[in-house]
């Protein structure tokens, strides 16, 4: 296709002292080799070595510079877009990437003829290194509403997403001022547009100490969220008003969670033998949210001795994955408290080549399938596949036969999500838990 039948992509990246991945990030939008780009980098007048960097580029046709003190990262993104020719606009933060072949994909979906002005894909999370988290931004739009409701998890990856001329300007640009800036400009846009996703990971999202997401404790980040959010639920008087203040104070009481810890001391007193005390927590666990009173106590129970008839009737064989638990489909290593997901890789040690991996491990019956199939795979060869009918398991993994560097990978059939269960925040796929590794 040639450079005149693909549309004008304009990528602005703000910049101010960026200078340990501003690279990388420059790279990353030339790498694409996209034959109709514009890229505009606007630095705020980095004092490290992000200048000498950015001379290195100066000469590149279809790459603008522009160094001088700004008003922020807003400000900046505003600046660049002021001076883009493109149909479609995308901006890349100075530690974030995009990956080979997105800008191509970009194009062939945004479609203004269409109806399609804004598009979003998957943006899986990186290190100060450049390391894969096997974690994705969760991704996900179902509407304006939806995206007011910050306070159920933010599903607009900011690197990932696209939108046209058209878009941007009947949106008014960044907000001067804010540190949430991108949030601000999704509520704006999703009132008039719905954003179309694309299945394909498009860019990275660096996570580092000195990142605008990691300089902030999460509560900082959703207050600020919250703020911004209220300022499009419109008149008091509206019934759209009262549904997002509806929804922030169930989010604010937090009825489910606070009834699971209720039960959770309740059978902790009650093992202690502080039965009274035991007692009067369950019963009020229960008051506020009998439905987690079933999931806890009555909910297993119906499955051991139904022979897994309840997770038919009660249709959790093929329950919804949220854009939360999808974010960690792709997660290799194990959560800090032992559990572990679809998949599990683990590197062996040099030092025990020739030995047996022993693998103590554990699950739990009653939220997984029955039975539960683990394919056991050495340098990508399947050695084995164990069928768990018991809470606790051994797997036993010889490494002799195996010569080349190796590393064992384990997928499981089948995963639950605590949240389902326990209605508890916690999104995470989890197949089985280790307990301990041990060499023969």
């Amino acid at each position: 296709m040639t450079q005149q039948k693909w549309p004008r992509i304009t990528i602005v990246t703000p910049s101010y002292n960026q200078g340990r991945y501003i690279r990388e990030t420059i790279e990353s939008v030339l790498a694409q080799r996209y034959p109709n780009l514009e890229y505009i980098i606007v630095d705020g007048g980095s004092t490290d070595n992000t200048l000498q960097i950015l001379q290195e580029y100066r000469n590149i046709p279809y790459v603008t510079i522009i160094s001088e003190p700004d008003r922020g990262h807003a400000d900046a993104v505003n600046k660049g877009f002021g001076l883009a020719t493109g149909e479609i606009f995308g901006f890349l933060n100075s530690d974030d990437t995009l990956l080979p072949g997105s800008l191509y994909r970009v194009a062939q979906e945004i479609d203004p003829s269409r109806g399609r002005h804004v598009v979003m894909g998957r943006c899986k999370f990186v290190d100060a290194e450049g390391q894969d988290l096997g974690i994705e931004h969760p991704s996900a739009f179902e509407g304006h509403i939806r995206v007011l409701e910050i306070w159920k998890g933010h599903t607009i990856p900011q690197p990932a997403t696209f939108w046209s001329r058209e878009a941007w300007e009947r949106s008014g640009g960044m907000q001067v001022g804010t540190r949430y800036t991108d949030y601000d400009l999704f509520c704006r846009m999703s009132q008039h547009y719905h954003f179309y996703f694309i299945d394909q990971v498009l860019a990275t999202y660096r996570l580092h100490p000195e990142s605008i997401t990691q300089s902030w404790s999460p509560e900082e980040r959703l207050e600020e969220s919250i703020a911004i959010s209220k300022h499009y639920w419109g008149p008091i008087y509206l019934p759209k008003y009262w549904l997002l203040a509806l929804s922030l104070w169930r989010y604010r009481f937090n009825r489910p969670s606070r009834a699971f810890r209720l039960l959770e001391k309740a059978q902790l007193e009650w093992r202690n033998g502080r039965y009274v005390s035991g007692l009067i927590r369950g019963m009020m666990g229960a008051l506020l949210a009998p439905e987690v009173l079933f999931w806890k106590s009555i909910f297993p129970w119906m499955v051991r001795y139904s022979r897994g008839l309840a997770l038919h009737l009660l249709g959790l064989r093929g329950r919804h994955i949220s854009p939360q638990t999808r974010s960690f489909l792709t997660r290799t290593t194990s959560w800090e408290d032992g559990w572990v997901g679809p998949k599990w890789l683990y590197e062996i040690p040099a030092e025990h080549k020739d030995r047996t991996l022993i693998i103590l491990a554990s699950t739990d019956p009653v939220l997984t399938r029955k039975p539960l199939r683990l394919k056991v795979k050495v340098n990508g060869r399947q050695v084995r596949q164990v069928t768990v009918t018991t809470s606790d398991f051994e797997i036993r993994i010889p490494l002799a036969d195996f010569s080349e560097s190796r590393e064992v990978m384990i997928e499981a059939s089948d995963f639950f999500v605590p949240h389902w269960f326990y209605h508890n925040q916690d999104y995470r796929p989890l197949s089985w838990h280790i307990r301990a590794l041990e060499w023969d």
